[in-house]
């Protein structure tokens, strides 16, 4: 109902500020100044729409004098004023949004602390001393990766309520990853498993990514990933694979998710 309102009004506002010209658009110069005022009142309407999500209440009347005034060089407040009134609508929308973005966290926290308790009554799950939670699937019987490994692996990635974020299976091609570039949860549990095992690996948000929002994956948030470990590389091996890997083949390989350099 906002959104319909905010571009209502807006349309309104566009009729005003084209006045006589807005009947059949003829000339070449009619179209690119129609649709500089579609673009501007676009822009106004998103803007305005955004802020009404967030709580901030807008007068859609006073948004259209304010901008037939400047066209007309007309304005009713003083430049220092203006700035004075935006910047106090900037605050207020900061802190809207610092308060929106705290819930969210701590709600996210809670979550992952609530999936850890649960998962931790499964007999076949154990804990290390950084509170990685790790439960065998298959358990091979091959060579173990260290820090300084590049491994081959598949592996499915997920947020505790079951929304996937990353999943090698789907792209049908594993993952060809150094062990220095992943997150410290998903490092410490690769270490655990020999070449061949299946580890299903619940990584809580300080050893995952922590508490900033990454792309599909919401600020605070426990991580779970079942990995298969295909291989652990040998130097030369695969030497395609096995060379130090670039920004943007981290992020392919974690589905646009950098890890965070310590």
């Amino acid at each position: 109902m906002m959104r319909k309102q905010l571009t209502t009004g807006l349309f309104v506002f566009i009729c005003l500020v084209s006045g006589a010209s807005a009947g059949e658009l003829k000339t070449q110069v009619q179209k690119e100044s129609y649709s500089i005022g579609v673009s501007t009142g676009s822009y106004i309407s998103n803007q305005l729409f955004e802020q009404s999500e967030m709580g901030a209440k807008s007068d859609v009347n006073a948004v259209i004098d304010g901008f037939i005034d400047a066209l007309k060089k007309q304005q009713k407040l003083k430049d220092e004023e203006i700035v004075t009134y935006l910047n106090d609508r900037a605050e207020t929308l900061n802190k809207v949004s610092q308060e929106k973005f705290k819930q969210a966290l701590d709600q996210n926290i809670a979550a992952g602390k609530k999936y850890i308790a649960a998962n931790a009554k499964n007999k076949n799950v154990k804990t290390t001393k950084s509170g990685l939670q790790y439960e065998v699937l298959t358990l091979g019987a091959g060579e173990k990766p260290k820090k300084e490994s590049i491994v081959m692996m598949n592996y499915k990635a997920y947020l505790v309520d079951g929304t996937v974020f990353d999943d090698t299976y789907v792209r049908k091609e594993p993952a060809h990853l150094s062990m220095i570039n992943i997150i410290d949860g998903l490092q410490e549990g690769l270490m655990l498993m020999p070449e061949g095992s299946k580890y299903k690996l619940v990584i809580p948000n300080e050893l995952a990514y922590g508490n900033a929002d990454m792309q599909e994956i919401p600020a605070g948030s426990t991580v779970v990933f079942e990995v298969e470990l295909v291989k652990v590389l040998k130097p030369g091996e695969l030497a395609n694979s096995a060379k130090p890997l670039s920004d943007e083949e981290i992020k392919q390989a974690h589905g646009g998710i950098e890890k965070k350099r310590l």
